[in-house]
Formats: structure tokens, C-alpha cells, sequence
């Protein structure tokens, strides 16, 4: 989790005191008002420290293997949260006729090669609850992924927020202009022109009506003749 600040988790998982006391438990290098680099306290602006100091030291602790990062080991796998669980609940003993895995490996069939570098880490009753939940492997798993998810994207639920109220001021403003055209362009839309012949520009009334003297003297008549 090395990429991860700890003043994240404030309001979140935990309160700013909290968060502040965590990261006091950890070292990290600094300087001096000489300059002089020493080792103080960490505080919620820092990274969450890794935790091996270097990659020799994680690979002779891991059989070789190089551990990835968690901070967003969520959406780098495929499947995401599906593998996540499927890895850390399908620890089995090796089946009959599969090749035993070597020394530091753990058989695992969710894995890609069968043979993982991790041991097992979740068991049941393992950690304990405060509110009374039953801590079953499958229930810590969930809520490991769970963080594990959040870590990856942070600023998600800010995000859908903030998308909701975009998608939502578009509908209104849509609807408003919409109602805004149809009051505003309806007597442009439903009004008639009339073309008069020249030299009797005022032969159109006030009615819309056209007399004698309009071009379409023809089409006057004969509705004059239906109305009889």
C-alpha cells in the first residue's frame, strides 16, 4: 500500500486521531533544521509504508517472490473482486496426482501456475469483531476485498455523486428548454404568410382572410362557392 496516503482513511474507516496514531507507529526518513536526515514519525500526509524495506528482503521472505503492491491490486487482476475472494479462500491440500508444491509454496487452484508463494492468511476466527460479527474466512475475505476495493478508487462514490447531479441538471435543463420553445416559438411555427400581388400589399385582412385582389383569387372563389 506504499501508494496510498494515510489521511485517506479520515472519516472513512477512521477518525483524524485516529488515522495520526497509526501512522506514528511507523518511521519514516526525514531531515533536520541542519539537514541531516533521521528517522521521525509518520504522519497522514505520508504513504502507507511498504512492508519490506527493500525487494531482497521481500523476495527472501516470499520464496523468491516478489509481492505486488495492494493499492490497486483490484482492478490490475482480472476478475477483480471475484479473484480476490476466489485467491484467499481457495487455499486446498494438493489433489491426488498434482506434484507437490516446493518449500515456502502453498497449492492454490485460483492461481495462475497452481503454486503460490503466499501462505495461507485468512482463517476462521481469525481477527475478532467489535459488533459481535461471526468472523468466518469468508466474511474476513469480504471485507479485506472490500478495502482492497476502495483503496483502487477513492474518489468512486464522489464520483457517481457528482455524475448524478450533471446527468440530472442536463434532464431539467432539457425539459426547461423544451417548454421554453414551445412557448416561445409557437406562434412562429403556427402563423400563415400570405404573398399579395404587387401593388396591393394591404389587400390582406386583419383576419388573415385574403379579397379579390390577392393571387389566390382562384382558391377564394371556389371556397366562396362551397359556402353557398
Amino acid at each position: 500500500m506504499q501508494y496510498f496516503y494515510w489521511r485517506l482513511h479520515i472519516d472513512v474507516t477512521h477518525t483524524k486521531e485516529e488515522v495520526k496514531e497509526m501512522a506514528a507507529e511507523y518511521m519514516y526518513p526525514g531531515l533536520d533544521d541542519e539537514g541531516n536526515k533521521i528517522e521521525r514519525p509518520g504522519d497522514i500526509q505520508d504513504f502507507m509504508p511498504a512492508p519490506y524495506d527493500n525487494e531482497i528482503k521481500a523476495r527472501l521472505a516470499n520464496n523468491g517472490a516478489e509481492p505486488p503492491d495492494l493499492t490497486l491490486i483490484n482492478i490490475a487482476r482480472e476478475g477483480n473482486e471475484d479473484y480476490l475472494f476466489s485467491l484467499l479462500t481457495g487455499y486446498e491440500e494438493v489433489p491426488a496426482g498434482q506434484a507437490e508444491p516446493a518449500e515456502g509454496q502453498a497449492y492454490n487452484p485460483y492461481f495462475h501456475g497452481y503454486y503460490i508463494g503466499m501462505a495461507q492468511q485468512l482463517y476462521n476466527e481469525s481477527v475478532d469483531y467489535e459488533d459481535g460479527t461471526i468472523p468466518y474466512q469468508s466474511q474476513i475475505a469480504k471485507d479485506v476485498i472490500q478495502y482492497l476495493s476502495w483503496t483502487s478508487n477513492p474518489w468512486m462514490d464522489e464520483s457517481i455523486m457528482y455524475g448524478m447531479k450533471a446527468m440530472s441538471s442536463a434532464a431539467v435543463m432539457l425539459i426547461l428548454s423544451y417548454i421554453f420553445m414551445r412557448i416561445r416559438r409557437n406562434g412562429v411555427r403556427s402563423r400563415q404568410i400570405h404573398f399579395a400581388v404587387a401593388g396591393h400589399d394591404k389587400s390582406i385582412a386583419k383576419n388573415g382572410n385574403v379579397n379579390n385582389f390577392s393571387k389566390y383569387k382562384d382558391v377564394d372563389d371556389a371556397l366562396s362557392k362551397m359556402k353557398r
